[in-house]
């Protein structure tokens, strides 16, 4: 086996150095395969590192390898590409190992938010790929992120909120806003308004307040972080109607 190996690639790289690689090559790239194939270079294996998500019958289907083809046959480029369009794939190597081994390797993304855009679910990457539009019940702890164009941000919002992971928990989705900002729904009901520029000041202010003036515990209805030096904080209608802690205001 390995003598068939040694023969069949002198007789390339013979026709290359030579100066045959074109129309020479391409005549007598059909026997070589045939020479190949009948000295036992077919596909026998198909070794797979990486996979996860990835259903195995996807990859097999992307790699249009029938068990016993010719390994030399296989157009790994193409094949690569048709891996690279399967929805979990980031990216992939195909290789040929002689005698009959197809090796690939896959990087596959991974669901980082769940993205509400009109009345669609879906689970998106870091990049705001989306992934997976069905069957989401067990992405149900990613955060949750709504509007047009929400994917696009997702890695900004989500690292902001996982600075503080324990206030994280109390944030039931973010909603972009006009493409431009953040507002957070909060358990409760409680809207917070981020502001365009400086999140992270906001963000932090949101938490001192939860954690020092126990905002999550009274009844407000909304607050707005968007102004630096001061918070607005609405109550709800019926707290309204009583007489105001100092440091609110309506």
């Amino acid at each position: 086996m390995a003598g068939a190996a040694a023969i069949l690639l002198g007789a390339a790289g013979w026709a290359v150095a030579s100066g045959w690689a074109g129309a020479r090559l391409d005549a007598i790239g059909g026997g070589l395969v045939e020479i190949a194939a009948d000295s036992g270079l077919r596909v026998r294996n198909v070794l797979v590192e990486g996979r996860a998500e990835t259903r195995a019958a996807d990859i097999l289907e992307a790699l249009q390898a029938e068990r016993g083809a010719p390994l030399l046959a296989i157009d790994v480029a193409a094949a690569k590409g048709r891996l690279e369009r399967l929805p979990w794939v980031k990216s992939a190597t195909v290789e040929r190992r002689l005698p009959d081994t197809l090796r690939v390797q896959v990087e596959e993304r991974k669901a980082f938010a769940l993205w509400q855009h009109g009345k669609r679910l879906t689970v998106i990457d870091r990049d705001g790929t989306v992934i997976v539009k069905d069957n989401l019940s067990r992405f149900a702890d990613r955060p949750l992120l709504v509007g047009e164009g929400a994917e696009k941000r997702a890695a900004e919002i989500v690292d902001l909120l996982a600075a503080d992971p324990q206030l994280r928990q109390n944030v039931e989705a973010a909603v972009l806003v006009s493409g431009r900002r953040w507002n957070l729904r909060l358990k409760g009901g409680i809207e917070v308004r981020l502001p365009e520029q400086g999140m992270e000041r906001a963000w932090a202010e949101l938490a001192r307040m939860v954690r020092e003036e126990g905002l999550l515990t009274r009844a407000v209805t909304m607050v707005d972080l968007r102004q630096t030096d001061k918070a607005i904080v609405r109550l709800t209608p019926e707290a309204a109607k009583e007489p105001e802690e100092p440091g609110e205001s309506t």
